[in-house]
């Protein structure tokens, strides 16, 4: 369902905003999507590849190399969409910047739901102007092996109110809702490693995004 139709059924568009540095992007990037797309009946999904992250060292491969792997990728998701505004931002990346600009583009009354792994949502009380992204998007938390989901009802800043996946529709944002789908182990940082140490890592990642990083040559031991 896309926005104009949202609007002639009079539900609130909801977008699913997934961001992240995809160093390389994985399967389970791509099942966390999935999942969270569907358990949000989302009518649009978006990946927004990070910039220069305020908390993570500079990315191993290039933006243009993440944003071509990631184009490769998303292909297998119908209907899923790039947005780059993050890798053409000079300076610092900061969430809080990118939900303004996609406020300004799509209005005020759109849900807009960021999609976090627990390890990242236990880390929002750091985030740049962190009191302000209530005001600005919902938040949905998936379950990550080895770390708990942090009640983001409670403080320090920022402070949400608990709903379940599917009434996020009820408000443009202030809510956050946590999603189990399974485990999911693949980690870029570990992927990385691997293909570095010269292992096989083909099972972990789409055939079309490992077919780049042979042809690249990313990530191996003089990359």
């Amino acid at each position: 369902m896309d926005r104009d139709k949202s609007v002639a059924s009079g539900l609130r568009p909801l977008i699913l905003l997934y961001g992240g540095a995809f160093d390389p992007v994985h399967r389970g990037h791509l099942a966390m999507a999935a999942g969270a797309w569907a358990a949000t009946g989302a009518d649009r999904l978006c990946f927004l590849p990070a910039g220069r992250s305020p908390f993570k060292a500079s990315g191993h491969a290039s933006a243009a190399h993440r944003l071509a792997m990631l184009q490769r990728a998303v292909a297998a998701l119908p209907g899923a969409e790039i947005d780059d505004q993050e890798l053409l931002r000079s300076g610092r990346s900061y969430t809080v910047e990118t939900l303004r600009a996609l406020r300004a583009r799509l209005g005020e009354d759109v849900a807009l739901v960021w999609l976090l792994g627990a390890d990242a949502a236990a880390g929002l009380p750091r985030w740049h102007e962190a009191s302000a992204l209530p005001r600005l998007a919902h938040v949905l938390v998936v379950a990550r092996p080895g770390t708990s989901i942090p009640n983001l009802e409670l403080g320090p800043e920022p402070c949400f109110q608990r709903c379940v996946p599917e009434a996020f529709r009820s408000a443009p944002g202030g809510h956050w809702a946590p999603l189990d789908l399974g485990a999911y182990p693949e980690a870029s940082q570990d992927i990385r490693a691997r293909l570095a140490a010269g292992e096989e890592v083909a099972d972990l990642l789409p055939p079309v995004v490992s077919s780049y990083i042979a042809v690249k040559g990313l990530y191996g031991p003089s990359a």
